[in-house]
């Protein structure tokens, strides 16, 4: 376990770090930030995503439950964020801040699935990437939905942005290694052994690389003006949402099984962080982009000095 908190915290710090301190030096630009993030999504997580469905261990009805489970959390976050935003006495679009930094995560290789491919390996890494199934659907339409109520209407329609996404080689090669990986695992040949050697070395270099690239564009300024609101969304990510993830995995099973893979997952993907999606939102709709950015930026601070409490918890369950 020991090697694994090292292997986890020299990744996600060393990155951010590097990334950081490349733009603070004048080393790279903050603008390369979105082509390095655009050069992951297009070619790296695709063959990833391939291989890892493509070697899936015995997945039963009830792995199919867990982008359902996530979907359910994302939902729920929306009245609880609302909730939120109103003790705190907050107006559009600020509240819509709070709510979009609430619904939706870090759910993918920069946070969630690496930390479930640390505790269980390939296994992990793919079931974690199963339960990100559920965020784009419910971001392209509940969470525009939500942004145009806090917001502006955007010029774009949901059915356009849907349309764009499936274009677009950074959203749609992403769901080619699913349904290439899903292809290979329905038709049953057996993966190569040097499938596994890849896998180990795209997960941590893809993670990398995406946290590589945040640290590029990382601000830290916002965070002294919004430091209530961050400690409100992070109390949400780190208390509400793990509740709520770990009683949905009671409510279907996931405790009573004798592996306690599904339940370690389900625990790791509630534990995560805010998406930087949520500042996607705040700035095609006029909310609050610098409040958004500094939840972004403190929760998924708070995320890393957390993870070895949560790797550990999770390990315990």
């Amino acid at each position: 376990m020991q090697s694994k908190l090292i292997l986890m915290l020299s990744v996600i710090l060393g990155s951010l770090a590097l990334g950081y301190g490349a733009r603070k030096l004048g080393l790279l630009p903050a603008g390369l930030s979105a082509r390095i993030t655009r050069f992951a999504m297009v070619w790296l997580q695709p063959l990833l995503l391939a291989l890892l469905i493509w070697r899936l261990e015995a997945p039963g009805w009830r792995t199919a439950l867990l982008p359902i489970m996530a979907g359910i959390i994302i939902i729920a976050m929306w009245p609880i964020g609302g909730a939120v935003a109103r003790l705190m006495g907050l107006k559009r679009p600020p509240a819509g801040s709070v709510v979009a930094s609430c619904m939706f995560s870090n759910m993918g290789l920069t946070y969630g699935a690496f930390v479930c491919y640390i505790l269980l390996g390939e296994q992990g890494a793919a079931l974690g990437m199963i339960w990100c199934l559920a965020f784009l659907p419910v971001f392209y339409t509940l969470g525009f939905v939500m942004a145009r109520r806090y917001g502006r209407e955007a010029e774009q329609s949901i059915g356009e942005t849907i349309r764009e996404t499936l274009r677009e080689p950074e959203s749609r090669n992403p769901l080619l290694g699913f349904a290439v990986g899903g292809l290979l695992y329905a038709l049953g040949p057996q993966r190569p052994e040097v499938g596994a050697q890849i896998v180990d070395v795209l997960v941590p270099l893809s993670t990398g690389v995406y946290l590589f690239a945040i640290g590029l564009s990382l601000r830290l300024t916002s965070v002294v003006t919004y430091w209530r609101e961050c400690a409100a969304i992070g109390a949400v990510k780190f208390v509400v949402t793990p509740a709520l993830g770990l009683s949905l995995a009671w409510l279907v099973g996931y405790w009573a099984m004798q592996d306690h893979a599904l339940l370690q997952v389900t625990f790791i993907q509630s534990a995560t962080p805010t998406a930087i999606m949520g500042v996607v939102l705040a700035q095609l709709f006029d909310l609050d982009e610098q409040l958004t950015n500094a939840a972004w930026l403190t929760s998924n601070v708070a995320a890393v000095a957390l993870a070895p409490l949560i790797l550990r918890i999770a390990a315990g369950l």
